[in-house]
């Protein structure tokens, strides 16, 4: 299989050496096994981040994913960035955001990791309850379960590891409620 890390190189970013997600129960697809891979540390910068985000979603086409799945990975993988860099990192140029990206034409794995404090995403409100539904924020980590096939924090919630399975049928169903 063709398999290639990263073809894009920001000058500030380097190679992962982070260990898979222990939280995780999901499987973990091998880089050999997937048609494209991006492990990169990044500096906790917006711009930089979209930049990664939109790689992965050039890869996501070329591995021929449309239509829902795109738009489910592209606002899951935004909200995880962004999230990672604004609250885990607190924008902080020391501090950096190691991205993992693997894509097949039938699984996308993403796994994220900040170096912030971490925090449990089982504290955070309902974001449906009638109280909060006109506040700007805290929607993220429920969309981001919601649009991929799983989605686990590790144990200080400043890891978030993502699958999101082509033509997921879960999500069929879930349109048709």
């Amino acid at each position: 299989m063709n398999s290639k890390v990263g073809e894009a190189h920001h000058e500030s970013c380097y190679l992962l050496t982070e260990a898979p997600c222990k939280e995780a129960s999901m499987f973990v697809p091998p880089q050999d096994a997937m048609s494209w891979c991006l492990q990169r540390a990044i500096p906790s910068d917006l711009d930089v981040g979209h930049e990664h985000i939109e790689l992965l979603m050039t890869e996501l086409e070329r591995a021929s994913w449309d239509g829902r799945d795109l738009f489910h990975v592209r606002m899951a993988v935004e909200e995880a960035v962004v999230n990672a860099i604004e609250h885990g990192n607190k924008r902080n140029s020391a501090k950096v955001v190691q991205l993992d990206f693997r894509v097949s034409p039938e699984l996308c794995y993403i796994d994220i990791i900040d170096q912030g404090e971490g925090f449990d995403p089982s504290s955070l409100r309902d974001c449906t309850d009638e109280e909060f539904v006109d506040k700007p924020r805290g929607r993220g980590v429920m969309l981001i379960k919601e649009l991929m096939s799983e989605a686990v924090y590790n144990e200080k919630g400043n890891r978030l590891t993502m699958i999101r399975k082509r033509n997921d049928p879960a999500f069929e169903i879930r349109e048709e409620e």
